[in-house]
C-alpha cells in the first residue's frame, strides 16, 4: 500500500493545517523570482517559473518533514514502519529533501527508481513525499505570480506559473466550464472541453469519459490517441455547495486512477498508483 492511498479525510486536514502553518513560517524574502526572466516568458507567452531552478530554504523544509512524519506515523499503527523508514534514512542524511523534492517536480524516474532502490523503498512513495513537501513552497510562489496570468486565456493543456500537466479538472458549475488543476502548484486555469491537455486531439471519435456511477459528479476523461486521462469533477451534479478542495478530491478518487490504468490509460501527472 502507498503512502498516498492511507490519508483518509481527518487526517489529510491535519496535514493540511501543518502545511498552511508552515507556509506562514516561511520568509517572504526566500522568494525569489528573477524578474528579468519572468519578463522575457511573458513576453515569448511561456510559463512563468522554472521550479527546478528556485531555492528552498532547507532548515524550513526539515522542519515541515518532521511535522508529517509526526502525524503519520501516529494515523495507523501498520503504516507506522514506512515513516519510521523515512525517518531514519533522513538521519543518515541518505535523503536529500530539496533535491527530492525537484526531482519529483521534473517527473525524474531514474532519480527516483536508483533512489528508492537504493533506501529499499517504493518510487511511489518518495514521489508522494516530494509532493507533499513542495506544494506548500510551490503554492507560495503561485501566490506572487498569479496577478500575471489570465487563466481563462491560457487555453493550453500545462500550467500557466509551472508548466506541469494537470492532475485533475471540473466543469464549472455556472457555465461548465473546463477548468484544469495544477497538483504541484495549485494554480487553475481554462481549457477546452473537447480536446486532450496532453497531446491537442480533438478527434471526437477518440476522446470519451467513463464514471463508476452513474449518478457520481466524478468522470475520467480519456485520449486513445496518447492512452492519457484526466479525473474531471462536474460540479452541475455536486450537491455540495463549498469550494472544491481539488487536493482531496485527487486522494480520494484513487479508484478511478486504478480503473483508469487497469485500461492501459496512464497520466504524466504522477507516477502510477
Amino acid at each position: 500500500m502507498y503512502a498516498e492511498e492511507i490519508i483518509p479525510g481527518k487526517l489529510y486536514q491535519q496535514l493540511e493545517m501543518v502545511k498552511i502553518k508552515a507556509q506562514k513560517k516561511y520568509q517572504v524574502g526566500k522568494i525569489r523570482i528573477d524578474g528579468i526572466e519572468l519578463e522575457k516568458r511573458i513576453a515569448q507567452s511561456q510559463y512563468l517559473i522554472d521550479f527546478k531552478s528556485i531555492e528552498i530554504d532547507g532548515k524550513w523544509l526539515e522542519g515541515l518533514f518532521i511535522e508529517y512524519l509526526l502525524i503519520l506515523k501516529r494515523s495507523k499503527k501498520e503504516n507506522a514502519e514506512l515513516f519510521e523508514k523515512l525517518e531514519q534514512c533522513f538521519k543518515q542524511s541518505q535523503l536529500d529533501l530539496e533535491a527530492l523534492v525537484k526531482k519529483v517536480f521534473c517527473f525524474d524516474s531514474g532519480y527516483l527508481e536508483a533512489l528508492a532502490r537504493r533506501l529499499t523503498l517504493k518510487t511511489e512513495d518518495l514521489f508522494f513525499l516530494g509532493l507533499w513537501l513542495g506544494n506548500p513552497v510551490f503554492e507560495l510562489y503561485a501566490g506572487k505570480l498569479k496577478e500575471r496570468i489570465n487563466p481563462d486565456k491560457w487555453l493550453r493543456g500545462y500550467c500557466p506559473v509551472c508548466g506541469s500537466p494537470p492532475a485533475m479538472a471540473y466543469l464549472r458549475k455556472d457555465d461548465g466550464k473546463k477548468i484544469l488543476w495544477c497538483r504541484f502548484c495549485g494554480t487553475k486555469w481554462s481549457f477546452l472541453r473537447l480536446k486532450c491537455p496532453f497531446c491537442s486531439n480533438e478527434d471526437q471519435q477518440t476522446l470519451r469519459y467513463f464514471f463508476a456511477n452513474e449518478n457520481d459528479p466524478h468522470r475520467v476523461y480519456t485520449c486513445d490517441k496518447c492512452k492519457k486521462y484526466v479525473k474531471t469533477i462536474d460540479q452541475r451534479k455536486r450537491k455540495e455547495e463549498d469550494d472544491l478542495d481539488l487536493k482531496w478530491e485527487n486522494l480520494a478518487t484513487l479508484d478511478l486512477d486504478f480503473m483508469a490504468q487497469r485500461e492501459g490509460y496512464s497520466t504524466p501527472a504522477t507516477f502510477e498508483v
